[in-house]
Formats: structure tokens, sequence, C-alpha cells
């Protein structure tokens, strides 16, 4: 079975992260009929290994859903493979499926699965399987080609603040101002891309009406760029809310909304004010050194919440930056915390890293050393199992975490001929 149809049976799975339990009994019961052994850990890693091996193949299996996942409907346009109206799943789909073909050819290679790498890397965290294989290929990155050796670090920030209601005194005419139809994107590797938040596009908006703001809420995922954000506004009386901006839509509501958040506008104030995006770049290795994502806000009737991706190619530099980013949050009296902190893994080059180059310079135009600008496992995998040498190689794959993605399908030919003759070369 080829690795396109092996991912579009992995895609009739629900798998988005904490909710992969059908697509785990799956993973095992292929792994155990092909004669391989399976261990799993109490987190979900899922570790499938040959005695013989020599190299361990790395993927995590949860998805980030967006729109309709995990009901995905695929189709194929142009040479590529997408979901309608939905994340694919891409990530790390294809990276499973490649592992589960090789399986299926009894090649000596053992396979590590991962569990929730989208949601904090949980899976790598907490990892408690024996990997004594001494070489780890990972197969999460998405750009075909290149032979990666380094990741940025990352961690999360939540901010919340305790809210109180007033009542509007004077006349009102009440909004619902959206943002809606923008492009989405992961929140590492598309940061420069100049795709715009819809949170701030919201917030920009906002921000030049005399407003009384009753609710805002926008974003989808913690690690995607905002596609969509929704505020709820009361005017005074005489002002003119309009609106000439694309991706945005004013409707006005028959029902008045005269209970405000107090210092509502300020948050507006503080959303704008927020630097969105990438803070530092790294002129050694062209890329992204440092970057945040405003990725989610939401108020219920007791607190708003406010999520954050932060990421740095630097562990010390990530630091400065989360601690940053929550004294920001806390001069507008905001409760903030940083959890899932995962450090950067440093670029080396080895033994290892050579071989995998050399036989990807028979596939490929250029087969350069390269780091990505997103949250790996391989420096948490490191750290866990220290006598591995890691390398990551992945195909190309487009708009990942977003309803946009798509996987160009003769790439993930051209990288599992490579991956073959990669495990060939080191059985």
């Amino acid at each position: 079975m080829s690795v396109i149809k092996i991912f579009k049976k992995i895609c009739t799975i629900p798998h988005c992260s904490f909710e992969a339990e059908n697509l785990e009994k799956y993973i095992i019961e292929k792994a155990e009929s092909y004669g391989y052994s399976v261990q799993k850990d109490k987190l979900g890693n899922i570790l499938c290994s040959h005695q013989e091996a020599n190299l361990i193949l790395q993927s995590h299996y949860d998805m980030v859903c967006i729109g309709q996942a995990p009901n995905l409907e695929l189709y194929e346009e142009e040479g590529f493979l997408k979901a309608k109206e939905s994340s694919l799943g891409a990530d790390n789909g294809i990276g499973m499926a490649m592992m589960l073909s090789l399986m299926q050819e009894k090649k000596k290679v053992s396979c590590l699965f991962t569990a929730d790498e989208e949601v904090g890397l949980i899976g790598a965290q907490g990892l408690e399987l024996y990997i004594k294989e001494k070489w780890m290929l990972n197969l999460d990155t998405e750009e075909e080609g290149y032979v990666y050796i380094g990741c940025a670090g990352g961690a999360d920030i939540i901010a919340k603040k305790a809210l109180h209601f007033q009542e509007i005194t004077e006349e009102v005419s009440s909004y619902e101002v959206i943002v809606d139809g923008l492009a989405g994107g992961h929140s590492g590797i598309d940061i420069d891309k100049n795709i715009p938040s819809a949170i701030k596009v919201l917030s920009s908006f906002l921000v030049h009406i005399p407003h009384y703001l009753i609710r805002i809420e926008g974003g989808e995922r913690r690690n995607s760029i905002s596609k969509r954000a929704k505020a709820v506004i009361s005017v005074p009386k005489g002002v003119i809310v309009d609106n000439n901006r694309e991706n945005i839509s004013i409707k006005k509501l028959k029902v008045k909304q005269t209970k405000m958040i107090d210092q509502g506008h300020m948050i507006s104030e503080m959303i704008h004010a927020f630097a969105q995006g990438v803070r530092a770049v790294n002129k050694e290795l062209n890329i992204i050194q440092s970057s945040i994502n405003l990725a989610l806000i939401e108020t219920t009737e007791k607190e708003i919440k406010v999520s954050l991706s932060a990421r740095s190619m630097d562990s010390e530099e990530l630091l400065v930056l989360v601690n940053e980013t929550l004294c920001f949050f806390k001069a507008f009296d905001f409760m903030a915390r940083s959890e899932g902190m995962y450090p950067a893994w440093k670029p080396e080059v080895n033994d290892f890293s050579l071989k995998v180059q050399k036989i990807c310079k028979k596939h490929f135009k250029e087969a350069d050393f390269r780091a990505i600008h997103a949250g790996l496992e391989c420096a948490i995998l490191k750290q866990h199992s220290p006598h591995l040498d890691i390398v990551s190689i992945g195909p190309n794959i487009y708009n990942p975490h977003s309803s946009c993605e798509s996987v160009e399908m003769a790439s993930v030919e051209r990288v599992y001929n490579a991956l073959k003759e990669i495990v060939r070369e080191c059985s």
C-alpha cells in the first residue's frame, strides 16, 4: 500500500489532540500484525521495535483540528492533497504513514509514535520508553530537500483577569463586529509571512471607535495564527460604526447591550499595543530567532483569558521573551503564567547528519542543513536519550495548522524514496 493510501486511511480515524485513542489502537494493531514488538507508556507513546534496528523513526500521532476536522473530506487538486474546509493533518500524518509503510515492508527500523505533540509536546516530555537505537530520524519537518538539525524552543503563556460589569447609563446602539476569512497558519513557520492575526485586526478596528466592550473572542488553537475574531460592542448615540476594510463585517443588533465590561476599552487598547509576530532574526541561520503569537482570547461572565505561544532558537532568549510577556500583561492587572516550556534543539553536525545529507543529495537539488522556527520533539528526545544523534526531514506541507493545509503528493514519494535509502544504509 502506498504512503498516500495509508495516510488516507489515517484520515478516516479521528485523532485530534487528546482524542486519538482510536488511532493509537490502529497503530498498535498494525505494528503487531507486521511482527514488531510494541510497548506503550501511560501518556500514550507507542514504541514499535525491531530487534536488529540501529535507526528509529519518530512522528507524533495527534493533529491540529481546524474547521470541520476531524471529519475530513479529502480531495486532490493539481497534485496536492487537501481537506475541505478543515486542516488536513499531513502534519504529522504523512510521517506516520511512511513509518507504517516501512513496517509493512518488514524493514529493519524501529518506530516511535508520540502523543499530544500539538498541545505542548506532552508525550515526548513524559516519555517512559527506553530507546536502544543510536540514530533517530524525526519526520515532522515540512520542506523537502533540506536536512534539519535544529529547532526553536517554545512556551505557552496564559493571562487571565477577573471581569466586572457595569450598566451603561447613556443611550447606545449595539453592534457585532466580526473578522473572518483570513488565511491563518502555523504560529512558528508562518509567523514571518505577514499573515494578519484576526485578533489584532479586530483590536486595531475597535481602538478607533469610542465603545463599550460587551464581549470579545478570537482564535482557533494556541499554535495557530488566528483567522477569526468577534466582538460585541455598544457605542454612544451619534457614533457611526462603518467599515471599508476587507474581512470585517458589522451587524447592528436589535437588542441594545447595556451590560459592559468595566474598562473594556482598555482591553482593546492592550491587544492593539501587543507586539504580535517576529521579535528577532538569526542572520547566521537565516531564520527567525524569536517570535510570539497572540493566539486566543475569550471572555466569560467571570473572566477574560488570553493565550499565547512564544518561540526562540535560544533557550535563554525564550525565557527573556516569556518574562517580558508576563510583565506586559501584569501591567494591565492580569494574572499571567507560563506552561509547557520546552528547550531549543541546538544545531549539530555529526556523522549521522552527514550520512543523511549525503543520501538526500542524491534525491534533491539541495540538501543543506537547516533549522526550523517551530517546535520539534528532537530536543526533548535528546534529553531523554542523550546517546541519540537526531536529524529531521519531511515532504512539502503548506499552511499546516490551518484550513488551507495541503501536501504535495509527488514530494511525499520523493522523500519516501530518500527515506528508504536512509533506512537501508543504516541497517
